[in-house]
């Protein structure tokens, strides 16, 4: 029976890397990385909001690759690796090269901050770690996600990292609107005090076994089971979109990205309560039910 299996397990692997090459699907791949590139660019020469839509630009262009190949029917080991390795890129690099020059402070000569020269060596160490931690942690994330769970459907395990890229690339936009001179480092209180923890956290969630939905979002979309919610906050979102464009994309874009990154925490606390009770209702069950006379 067991090389039974491993036979299969071979054939299957064989038939994979056999597949051909979704040309079109890899193509957008490639374009999502040359955007992570721009955006490592841009941040070296302190354009902040063109690094940051150029993140947020390669979020589309990543999840359309991935619909082309199941469209298509055409996914291959090559196009997954591929993918992998540009996600680390533009949504890992980038994202930490981003918030660690926001950090980077100027020269000496050029103090923004009242404070000693050693406080401000501080501040560019202390944005190399955040950026160092973030980078590590997104790594890891899809390390864990092509070895463990790229066969899972329902859910995401820990925060993806397009998101957690799109997240802090659409705060640094969130933080430009209200602190205009954040690209030339002169970091507010809100930046200063804001943008580190941001970062770490969004790091965290990566690592963690916090849910996030896959499919689920297709179902509420395509086949809700309230179609009168589901066109509620269809209007909702239509007038956050034309405040958007009325006023500034800058202050939309972080709100979305924060209310996804808030569900997935919300619907794994629900979970956790939900099965937890459930577990209580079994035990008081069994602590009411009779002990047998026979005992």
């Amino acid at each position: 029976m067991l090389a039974n299996k491993r036979k299969k397990q071979k054939s299957n692997t064989k038939i994979n890397k056999k597949r051909p090459i979704n040309v079109l699907a890899s193509l957008f791949t490639t374009v999502s990385l040359y955007l992570g590139i721009a955006s490592i660019f841009a941040s070296i020469g302190s354009e902040f909001d063109k690094a940051a839509y150029f993140i947020l630009l390669a979020i589309v262009f990543d999840s359309l690759d991935g619909t082309i190949a199941r469209l298509t029917r055409s996914t291959s080991e090559f196009g997954k690796q591929y993918d992998s390795l540009c996600d680390l890129v533009t949504f890992g690099v980038a994202p930490g090269i981003l918030m660690f020059m926001a950090y980077l402070p100027l020269p000496l000569e050029a103090l923004h901050l009242p404070i000693p020269s050693e406080a401000e060596s501080i501040i560019g160490k202390t944005g190399s770690y955040m950026a160092i931690i973030y980078i590590i942690c997104a790594a890891l994330r899809l390390a864990r996600f092509n070895t463990y769970e790229a066969e899972k459907r329902d859910y995401f395990r820990g925060l993806p990292s397009p998101a957690a890229g799109g997240t802090l690339a659409s705060f640094v936009l969130f933080l430009d609107y209200f602190e205009p001179h954040l690209e030339l480092h002169a970091l507010g209180p809100l930046a200063f005090y804001a943008l580190g923890p941001v970062t770490v956290l969004l790091a965290l969630l990566m690592v963690s076994s916090v849910r996030y939905p896959k499919d689920r979002l297709k179902y509420f979309i395509f086949a809700p089971k309230s179609a009168f919610l589901t066109l509620a906050i269809a209007a909702f979102i239509i007038a956050i979109i034309h405040y958007a464009m009325t006023t500034s994309i800058a202050i939309v874009l972080f709100p979305i990205m924060l209310t996804y990154v808030g569900f997935g925490l919300g619907d794994t606390l629900y979970q956790y309560l939900s099965t937890t009770t459930d577990k209580e209702k079994e035990n008081l069950k069994i602590a009411k039910e009779p002990l047998p006379k026979n005992l």
